[in-house]
């Protein structure tokens, strides 16, 4: 791995058991990215750390990947970064969580800044380009930080997850798949939103249901 690329902290959320990461930005400041439902362990990681917020990025609007976003936006005074296709799911979290019959409930975020494809922030040489992969719901994004792939629900290490949600588009999904297959360099590390990371040659080789998804063959002995 290069030098170069920022220091990564993933925090595994107890709720739902979704991954919030803090990637330094340098300066003693990070970026907040998919901060879910245990704010208690986000506030940890954060003071060992040392970091402090200077932007919340979401891939998607769902609760378990915006939970504690408002939390933060406030104790931080920073912006919370969405695309505008996922707004209305972010604002429908806690319905979701009800009709799910989860006991938590959420403020959610009542001040958002939109991203789309292309460069969305950047500060002491550290950039976050923005790409959009609708599927998993409308305005699911992959962030890639230098060297890193941040990528929600939309890319697993093992395994895919289709779901069950009114927004998600299977078709879509698909899609997008595709476009990070052929577009995501080998050596790139891709950090989900659920599991553990990988480096991307590894996804490529042994994620059989990714590989059945996008109509490709097995690989002999590819299963990790």
């Amino acid at each position: 791995m290069s030098q170069d690329r920022p220091e990564v902290v993933r925090v595994v959320n107890r709720e739902v058991q979704a991954n919030t990461y803090l990637v330094s930005t340098g300066s003693g400041g990070c970026l907040l990215i998919d901060p879910g439902l245990d704010r208690e362990s986000i506030e940890t990681a954060l003071e060992r750390s040392g970091l402090r917020p200077r932007a919340i990025f979401c891939t998607h609007g769902h609760f378990d990947h915006v939970g504690t976003a408002e939390h933060f936006r406030q104790r931080y005074e920073v912006e919370v970064y969405l695309h505008d296709a996922d707004r209305r799911v972010a604002r429908g979290s806690n319905f979701t969580m009800m009709a799910l019959k989860m006991p938590w409930r959420i403020d959610t975020p009542q001040s958002t800044v939109a991203i789309d494809e292309g460069t969305a922030w950047s500060e002491g040489g550290v950039e976050v380009n923005v790409v959009h992969v609708p599927g998993h719901t409308p305005g699911s994004v992959v962030l890639l930080i230098d060297g890193h792939a941040f990528t929600g629900d939309t890319l697993y290490r093992h395994g895919t997850f289709l779901g069950s949600m009114p927004e998600s588009d299977h078709e879509g999904l698909r899609v997008s798949l595709q476009r990070l297959w052929d577009m995501l360099p080998a050596d790139m590390e891709v950090h989900p939103g659920h599991g553990r990371p990988a480096v991307f040659g590894e996804i490529r080789r042994s994620n059989e249901p990714l590989r059945e998804l996008l109509g490709l063959p097995a690989m002999a002995g590819g299963g990790s």
